[in-house]
């Protein structure tokens, strides 16, 4: 594999003050040259960063940390955690609605019930937070945003 397209680590700095408490994220991302990445999986935790961002990144004695996000992709980010009354029989059943619109999801590893959910621009932005609210107002979920790539005539279409 070719510098130009090597995968890495990058660490994104997160909010102490948020409900997580967490102080870094790592993700995984592109070496694209001159000091430009691409995200490559959807962030759990982090805000203003989606999926396919170029981004930009300083080293520490860490390892890459992301700088600053050079363009965005169109990709918007969402945070789902399931609540603890719902059964996964009703999680899939609402999470294959969004499934079958394009969107795709990444489960956080421990006992947290949380997945971060991707929009591809192709996607109805709308239509999926419809779908979202519905889960929520089953009980089956909250959500928040972590970001949202999507332009407003994303969302007309």
């Amino acid at each position: 594999m070719s510098k130009q397209s090597a995968v890495t680590k990058m660490e994104i700095k997160l909010n102490p003050d948020d409900w997580h408490g967490m102080l870094r994220e790592t993700v995984f991302a592109t070496t694209l040259g001159n000091n430009r990445y691409r995200i490559e999986n959807t962030p759990f935790l982090a805000k203003g960063v989606s999926l396919g961002d170029e981004v930009a990144a300083v080293r520490s004695k860490r390892g890459l940390v992301l700088s600053e996000v050079l363009k965005h992709s169109g990709h918007s980010t969402l945070r789902i955690l399931v609540d603890e009354s719902a059964s996964p029989a009703e999680f899939q059943q609402q999470w294959l609605k969004l499934e079958k619109l394009g969107c795709t999801c990444e489960d956080a590893d421990g006992d947290i019930p949380l997945f971060s959910v991707d929009i591809p621009p192709q996607v109805k932005l709308q239509t999926a937070l419809k779908i979202l609210d519905e889960g929520y107002d089953m009980g089956i979920w909250t959500y928040d945003e972590g970001h949202i790539g999507h332009t407003l005539a994303d969302n007309d279409r």
